[in-house]
C-alpha cells in the first residue's frame, strides 16, 4: 500500500518476508516510518464493536518522557499530551462523544469514517528513521534487541498486525542514491515536521 510515496505493509508481514525479492525490503538508502493503524472492516463491523475498538485506540499514546532538572530544588517529567483518557472516543467531551457515537450507528457513516481514520493514523507516524541500507536497518528493529521500538509496542499491548511499516527509497540524479549527509538532513526535516513520538532527536 502506497501512502505519500512510502510503501507500507504490516509489521508482521514484513518481518516474515524481509528478504523476499518481490515483497521484501530493498537494500538501498531511504527513510522509513512506523504507523499505528488498527484497521477495521468498515462493511461488517458492528457499531458497538467499532466504538470499543476506537476507545482502545484512544488509550494508546506513543511518547518519550523527558526529565527537567532545576539548578537547586526541583525536577520533573514532561511528555506529550495525547487524547484525554476520560472513557470517551478520542477523549472528546460527553456531548461530542454522543454525537460521534450516534454518527457511527449508520453503515454509510462508518464507511466514511474509515477513510478519515486511516488518514488520521498515517498523518503522523510514531517513529521515523533513515538508513543507508533499509533492509539491514529494519531487520535490526524487527529483532527488537537493539531498538526501543518493539519493546514499546509490546509494553502497550498493541498487536503487531496493527503496526504498519513503510519505507521510501531516496534517489536522485538518474537513480543514484542521495549522499549520506543529505539523507540524514531529509530525515531531520521530516521528523521535525511530524514530530514522531518515539523518535529521539536533540533540540
Amino acid at each position: 500500500m502506497d501512502v505519500n510515496g512510502f510503501k507500507f505493509n504490516k509489521l508482521e508481514f514484513l518481518r516474515k518476508n524481509i528478504d523476499d525479492p518481490t515483497d521484501g525490503i530493498p537494500t538501498l538508502y531511504g527513510i522509513y516510518s512506523w504507523v499505528y493503524w488498527p484497521d477495521f472492516a468498515s462493511t461488517t463491523i458492528l457499531p458497538a464493536a467499532l466504538i470499543s475498538h476506537l476507545i482502545d485506540y484512544t488509550s494508546k499514546n506513543f511518547y518519550i518522557e523527558e526529565e527537567l532538572v532545576g539548578l537547586y530544588k526541583f525536577e520533573g517529567k514532561i511528555w506529550e499530551q495525547g487524547y484525554k483518557l476520560n472513557g470517551n472516543l478520542f477523549g472528546l467531551s460527553d456531548d461530542k462523544n454522543i454525537a460521534l457515537s450516534t454518527f457511527l450507528t449508520d453503515r454509510a457513516n462508518i464507511n466514511y469514517f474509515h477513510s478519515f481514520f486511516k488518514e488520521l493514523c498515517f498523518a503522523r507516524p510514531f517513529y521515523v528513521g533513515k538508513a543507508n541500507n533499509l533492509r539491514q536497518r529494519l531487520s535490526i528493529h524487527f529483532k527488537g534487541a537493539k531498538s526501543h521500538i518493539l519493546p514499546e509496542i509490546n509494553k502497550k499491548g498493541i498487536p503487531e498486525n496493527h503496526i504498519w511499516v513503510g519505507y521510501k527509497e531516496i534517489q536522485y540524479s538518474s537513480g543514484s542514491p542521495l549522499p549520506k549527509n543529505l539523507n540524514t538532513i531529509f530525515e531531520e526535516i521530516l521528523s521535525r515536521r511530524v514530530k514522531p513520538g518515539l523518535s529521539i532527536k536533540p533540540n
